[in-house]
């Protein structure tokens, strides 16, 4: 049964922590789309995945290289492929720069921007959206998981 619940965060830093928990639910080969408006919060959330992950370098939004490569720092770390598509026309760019090429295998991609190169993204895709809550620094994070791990720890201590 696919997993989709809504957990909103109140700070920055509570989207990191978020990011992070998340990390320990992704498998190799999973692709998480990520959309919402500028600043809203999906570089911070990745942060918190490549945190996670056990990735050596900085987390920043790779605006305008389209994708950074993070490895991991220690053994047992994970491969992080984090792509943002702002800037593409369409899905036929992120083919055409060989992108779909980078996707699934033994790494975790996050896709910043995701919404609008879903559908040559390979399923499952796991779709976060991000959306401004009513504080300033409030965010909702709508999760969607297509397939049926449990995810019911990750909502433990949201809310």
């Amino acid at each position: 049964m696919p997993f989709e619940h809504s957990i909103k965060t109140s700070s920055p830093d509570e989207t990191y922590a978020l990011g992070a928990r998340l990390s320990s639910f992704l498998e190799a080969g999973d692709t998480v789309s990520l959309s919402g408006s500028l600043g809203a919060g999906k570089t911070a959330l990745v942060r918190g995945i490549a945190s996670g992950l056990k990735v050596k370098s900085h987390v920043s939004s790779p605006t305008f290289t389209y994708l950074h490569v993070h490895e991991p720092e220690v053994s047992g770390g994970r491969t992080l492929h984090h792509f943002d598509v702002y800037r593409l026309r369409d899905a036929s760019d992120f083919i055409e720069h060989g992108f779909d090429e980078q996707v699934g295998g033994e790494v975790i991609s996050v896709v910043e921007w995701g919404d609008r190169v879903r559908g040559v993204l390979p399923d499952p895709v796991i779709d976060i959206s991000v959306t401004y809550g009513e504080g300033q620094d409030d965010r909702i994070f709508q999760i969607h998981v297509p397939d049926n791990r449990d995810m019911a720890a990750l909502v433990g201590d949201c809310s």
